[in-house]
């Protein structure tokens, strides 16, 4: 007893816990190995805890967070809802370790960063599809943001933390966030065929308005859904700002479907589609001022930006078996971003009082992913052990395209000119490229002592190519003559993982993981090749770049209770090699050249830990702790990515039904750990959270919440890395001040 009462006093006080803990996100449900993943795992005793919630990411198969060797989370439409979610850094607001990076001037919403990793290196899935990813080479530009799907059309989320690409490949070395979109057998209940809702939304951060309606139908073994959902917002106001944000417009138009038809009692066929529609016109206040290093002044600025996501994909289930394979799942998918960045500026000398030439620009960004996977599994008892295989091939063709056009109007005469600031227009920093991946890959999951016990060796052997096309385009950005060319590239590699997870009793259990990470070197860093003349500086193609790769050690402990309280413990060292900056290779007369080369071994440490005590039928105490540290081994110097100390706790009262009631402290360490004693260390911040939800009946539910009550200034460490603390524009860089977010359900 006096060991539970620790625990729980552990619990209750040192914050442990996960996003949100309604039984909505923890199911209890558990799936021995020899279980059909398929389907719905049967029951566990006593009341479900956060352990039992079900992941189907981590292991390609449905398994309970207790069953997995890996630290996971699971974001779920209760979570979502409760939580009053509109976009992705809602969505990450309350996990440990993981940020969602933030461009205030005009791009938005960034990347994902796991334990400090982040950017392609993490990567996203939307329903076992691979998206497009971020272009890296030119973040600068401040007009690029990481395409998400619409949180209306998702139903899980799963965020992998660590390596994952002994089972998803290359771009996975950081970690996997992978979302699970809503099937239309989500919405019937008590034999109904028909479903329907209204749902309405509002956020204060940035003036968010959110219309969504869903409806669903059924006839026999065919069933069909769709979702529309319009969003329009403005820019975020930062708390306590000394400075105006730049005034932002923008919409976005979704469009979701999915129709799913069961021929036969062990086959399903899904046929999804879906449509995103998005604008934003903003007043680029930030880029306006006087410079004196480009001998520039710029009186104002405007950017208009267009984006246009598809996503099509086909997949066939079949539960039953076909010769030495018990189960299978085939998905054949097309993924594809168009994004369209235009601006206008006005721009004159150093010592103008009237600007002297306009500038029109127009950037452009299209990436295509066709792809295929065929993903089995096999039981079998192997010397008296109960083996769970899960194995299949993958195949992905991308084709990646950025050009860039931009004229110059002398406003005197109305002379245009296509050569400006030292670049011929059009052009493309890096060619169009074609990228081939394939993989294969097998997991086995093998249970001992009676299934205490669980062995899980898994390896994938990689096949990636990229094959760039230089054109007119790309030669005029490279001005010079390079002393590089781009050329092909083919990297071929092996990923192994082995996981060992015990359960020393129905209550406690621990697990270590080794996993390893492997990313090919992307199309833009491999072969950009760029000049500028007036600068006096040249960017080089590599096309000797070596693939990043890491190697992850994690040992972890958990704890689940009848009563409902669980706990975790996780502690992870990981090991990154190879990482691919820019230096300085040369000169050519005045000329400095620059190149990506592999340069920067990193190490990241940390403790990560959470839980829920659950002390009286309708109130909960939950919450978690994050440490982590970083360095980088060459120069010894800190990871700037790694965010601080950071440490959450939550009363609730309620769980499902009636009134369900939060209150939500977070408390952060200052950002000391930089690279340069010169850049912005984000100060300690405490910000406190309230939410409130209400099931009125069947038909109506609503969430509302209070965020950053308190209207504390505080910062994202990972959104300021470089920044200065004279920055003018340091202000933009906060997080939201105090505002309130509400939803509204209507279904029938």
């Amino acid at each position: 007893m006096k060991t539970r009462r620790l625990l729980y006093a552990l619990m209750a006080t040192t914050a442990l816990g996960a996003p949100s803990l309604t039984p909505g996100w923890a199911q209890a449900q558990t799936a021995p190995p020899s279980a059909d993943p398929t389907q719905p795992a049967p029951a566990t005793q006593g009341v479900p805890t956060q352990l039992d919630a079900v992941t189907t990411a981590a292991m390609r198969s449905r398994r309970p967070l207790d069953d997995v060797p890996a630290t996971v989370s699971v974001i779920t439409t209760e979570n979502i809802d409760r939580e009053n979610m509109q976009d992705v850094r809602d969505l990450v607001r309350n996990e440990p370790g993981v940020t969602v990076g933030n461009n205030p001037n005009r791009a938005g919403f960034q990347n994902f960063v796991i334990r400090g990793i982040g950017g392609n290196r993490v990567l996203l899935m939307v329903d076992g599809m691979r998206t497009p990813d971020f272009p890296d080479s030119n973040q600068g530009a401040g007009t690029y943001s990481r395409e998400q799907p619409d949180l209306e059309d998702i139903k899980r989320v799963e965020i992998i933390r660590g390596p994952a690409s002994a089972l998803y490949g290359s771009d996975a070395i950081g970690g996997v966030v992978a979302y699970t979109t809503k099937d239309p057998g989500d919405y019937f209940r008590d034999g109904k065929n028909v479903y329907a809702s209204a749902k309405a939304a509002y956020s204060g951060a940035n003036q968010q308005f959110t219309e969504s309606f869903t409806g669903a139908v059924r006839s026999g073994n065919v069933e069909f859904m769709g979702i529309y959902t319009r969003r329009d917002g403005q820019e975020y106001q930062p708390a306590q700002t000394t400075i105006s944000p730049n005034p932002t417009t923008w919409y976005n138009n979704n469009f979701f479907a999915k129709l799913v038809i069961k021929p036969t009692e062990v086959d399903t066929i899904r046929l999804t589609g879906s449509y995103n529609q998005s604008g934003q016109s903003t007043n680029v206040l930030s880029a306006v001022g006087t410079f004196p290093s480009l001998f520039t002044r710029v009186y104002d600025e405007w950017g208009q930006d267009y984006t246009n996501t598809y996503r099509i994909s086909a997949q066939w289930e079949h539960n039953a078996p076909i010769g030495f394979v018990d189960r299978l799942s085939f998905l054949a998918y097309f993924n594809s971003v168009y994004t369209q960045a235009d601006t206008y500026t006005l721009r004159g000398g150093v010592t103008s009082v009237v600007p002297s030439n306009a500038r029109t620009s127009q950037f452009y960004y299209t990436q295509n992913v066709t792809g295929a996977e065929l993903q089995m599994h096999t039981d079998r008892e192997i010397g008296g052990l109960d083996n769970f295989f899960t194995y299949g091939l993958s195949f992905s063709w991308t084709t990646t395209t950025r050009p860039r056009n931009r004229t110059q109007i002398t406003l005197a005469t109305g002379a245009t000119t296509n050569s400006v600031g030292g670049e011929l227009y059009p052009n493309k920093n890096f060619p169009d490229t074609d990228t081939v991946q394939a993989g294969i890959y097998v997991q086995d999951e093998i249970s001992a002592l009676g299934g205490r016990l669980k062995i899980t060796p898994a390896v994938r052997l990689d096949y990636y190519n990229m094959t760039p096309n230089p054109d007119k385009y790309f030669w005029n950005s490279t001005g010079a003559t390079l002393n590089a060319v781009p050329s092909a590239t083919t990297y071929v590699s092996a990923s192994p993982k082995l996981g060992l997870l015990y359960h020393f009793n129905d209550t406690y259990s621990g697990y270590f993981q080794y996993a390893t990470g492997f990313r090919a070197p992307p199309y833009d860093n491999a072969n950009f090749g760029f000049t500028n003349a007036a600068s006096f500086y040249q960017i080089l193609p590599n096309a000797n770049l070596k693939p990043e790769t890491a190697n992850s050690f994690e040992v972890g402990f958990r704890g689940k209770y009848e009563n409902g309280s669980s706990w975790q413990l996780t502690g992870f060292y990981n090991l990154y090699n190879n990482f691919l900056e820019t230096t300085v290779v040369g000169m050519v007369g005045p000329v400095t050249q620059y190149q990506y080369v592999n340069l920067t071994n990193v190490t990241i440490w940390g403790i990560e830990a959470r839980g829920e005590y659950r002390f009286a039928p309708e109130w909960a105490v939950a919450g978690w702790t994050a440490f982590a540290q970083g360095t980088d081994t060459r120069t010894g110097l800190p990871v700037d990515s790694v965010s601080p100390w950071t440490t959450q706790a939550r009363i609730r009262y309620g769980f499902d039904k009636g009134l369900v009631a939060q209150l939500i402290g977070t408390v952060a360490a200052a950002h000391t750990a930089v690279s340069n004693p010169t850049y912005f260390q984000a100060p300690a911040y405490f910000n406190l959270d309230a939410t409130v939800g209400y099931v009125i009946n069947d038909h109506f539910k609503i969430n509302a919440g209070a965020f950053n009550i308190t209207n504390a200034k505080y910062w994202n460490a990972p959104d300021t890395i470089g920044i200065t603390p004279t920055n003018p524009q340091l202000d933009l860089y906060a997080q939201p001040g105090r505002y309130f977010g509400v939803n509204l359900l209507a279904k029938w």
